[in-house]
C-alpha cells in the first residue's frame, strides 16, 4: 500500500501523525517558499517597470505599419499638444488637450518631413541623442 492510500484509509489520526513527522522539515520548506514568492514578486515588479518605461519613452516600442500614423507632435502647453496625423493619403492637424481631441485643419498639400535616422538600438546613443536636444517625435 502506498503512503497516500494508507493515510486516506487510516483517517485523521494518521494524518496528524504524518504532519508531526514532517514538522522538522517545515522551516526548510518555508524558506524555499519565501524564496519562490520573493522571486515571483521581483519578476512581476520588473515586468511592470519595463511596461511603464516603454510607455513613457516614445520611439523605443516599435509601432508597426498602420493606416493612421503620427507624423509630428508639438507641445504648446503642459497638457496641450498639436499633432500632425497621416490618415491614408490625408494629413490632418489636431489639437489634443486634457479634455479632448479637436480637428483643427486638413492640409491641402502634404508636408514632407525630414527622414529621421533609425535608432541604433543601444541606450548610450539614445541618451546622447536626447542630451543633444533631439526628440524622437
Amino acid at each position: 500500500m502506498t503512503t497516500l492510500t494508507f493515510l486516506l484509509l487510516a483517517g485523521p489520526r494518521a494524518l496528524a501523525a504524518e504532519a508531526e513527522s514532517a514538522a522538522p522539515g517545515a522551516p526548510l520548506a518555508a524558506g524555499y517558499l519565501s524564496q519562490l514568492l520573493g522571486g515571483l514578486v521581483l519578476v512581476i515588479l520588473a515586468i511592470v517597470i519595463l511596461a511603464w518605461f516603454l510607455r513613457r519613452v516614445p520611439g523605443i516600442a516599435g509601432q508597426g505599419q498602420t493606416a493612421i500614423q503620427i507624423l509630428a507632435v508639438r507641445a504648446i502647453g503642459t497638457r496641450e499638444r498639436l499633432m500632425l496625423v497621416q490618415v491614408g493619403e490625408e494629413q490632418i492637424l489636431i489639437g489634443v488637450t486634457a479634455t479632448g481631441v479637436r480637428h483643427l485643419h486638413t492640409l491641402g498639400r502634404r508636408v514632407e518631413l525630414a527622414a529621421e535616422e533609425p535608432w541604433p538600438g543601444d541606450f548610450a546613443s539614445l541618451l546622447k541623442h536626447f542630451k543633444s536636444g533631439g526628440s524622437r517625435r
